[in-house]
């Protein structure tokens, strides 16, 4: 009887392993959405027809602002259909491509069980980090671990990049555009490695494409985003940028409105610095910390009406941000610098 019993054992286990090494796993990367979660595209991996995405979330989460802001967001591991992905990356105009990955028998199942087991109603769970740890980034790590750090090894190396250019700017996100701009401090700069980039989607298709067939054996575009009217694309990703500094501008070369706007902006600008200095130093975003903004929204700016001498620590302060600015490519500012400066020495108060 233990001998039946270990035959047939043996031959689940075979078909078991004959099973996972008939299916095809294929790495998808879906591109930038028009909602800002979606800002910066997406990353899948697809067994068969089932595709696996590290990217759910519930909007009905009491504490959404909360975790949001204290960086303790929590995300889920969720199954579709593939041919339901393809759909809704056509109904939102969404690249869509497809890579198929050469895998062995043992790297497939250990991709298999490791998925099967993550998406168990106890597993789905994970606390997701914007940069550390995301759809992309599981994604790579799953990858990595299957291939034997393959992955780390190759791409361990310095990059030329960092996280604002490899994020900025969101393709029609004007809204979001200023405020990235605004609340990214001094590690959003800094030079990444590849692997550290790899948590960004496209990234991460671009770097699993210089394996080549090593490890891809074919990449399909099976959707290509038809692109928009260049002026509504720059207004979309701009808009807001755009329309403010025109405002500005305007409001204080007249004279019926300069006074309220000086004062406006002061205020302003106050408050957003007071803001960035919150998001610093409670924040558990790291991108948000050590932020060289507070230079340009001076948290005090709102006193120089009561107290003359703070023009003078203004001024300097707008030019160490200038510096600053100018080193690191922080560019986006510079309109806001220009009003802020027009403010402060149009009719000096």
């Amino acid at each position: 009887m233990s001998q039946i019993k270990l035959l047939v054992f043996l031959l689940l286990a075979h078909l078991s392993v004959q099973v996972q090494a008939d299916k095809e796993i294929k790495l998808i990367t879906i591109g930038a959405g028009s909602e800002f979660w979606s800002a910066f595209g997406h990353t899948a991996l697809a067994i068969d027809d089932d595709v696996y995405g590290f990217g759910y979330f519930s909007f009905e989460d009491e504490d959404l602002i909360q975790s949001f802001l204290s960086n303790q967001m929590q995300y889920d591991l969720g199954v579709s259909d593939f041919s339901r992905e393809i759909e809704l990356a056509r109904w939102q105009n969404r690249t869509f491509i497809v890579q198929h990955l050469k895998l062995s028998d043992a790297e497939i199942s250990y991709i298999t069980e490791y998925l099967f087991w993550h998406n168990l109603p106890e597993n789905q769970s994970y606390h997701y980090d914007y940069f550390l740890n995301n759809c992309s980034s599981k994604i790579r790590d799953i990858l990595d671990q299957a291939w034997g750090g393959l992955l780390r090894n190759q791409f361990n190396q310095a990059s030329n990049s960092n996280y604002f250019k490899q994020t900025f700017p969101a393709k029609n996100q004007s809204l979001m555009n200023l405020g990235m701009a605004m609340a990214y401090g001094w590690s959003a700069y800094s030079t990444r490695s590849e692997w550290e980039l790899m948590a960004l989607p496209q990234y991460l298709q671009s770097k699993i494409s210089e394996l080549g067939p090593l490890k891809v054996s074919s990449s399909t575009v099976l959707y290509h985003e038809v692109p928009q009217n260049r002026v509504v694309a720059v207004l979309k990703t701009h808009g807001v940028l755009l329309g403010l500094f025109t405002s500005l501008f305007l409001l204080l070369l007249f004279n019926k409105t300069k006074r309220a706007t000086q004062k406006a902006v002061w205020i302003v600008q106050s408050l957003i610095g007071l803001v960035l200095l919150g998001l610093w130093v409670f924040s558990g975003h790291q991108t948000v910390g050590l932020n060289f903004n507070v230079l340009l929204f001076f948290p005090f700016a709102f006193l120089i009406t009561k107290y003359r001498y703070l023009r003078g620590l203004l001024m300097a302060s707008y030019a160490i941000w200038l510096v600053l600015a100018l080193i690191l490519g922080a560019w986006y500012l510079l309109p806001i610098l220009l009003i802020h400066w027009m403010a402060l020495n149009f009719n000096r108060v």
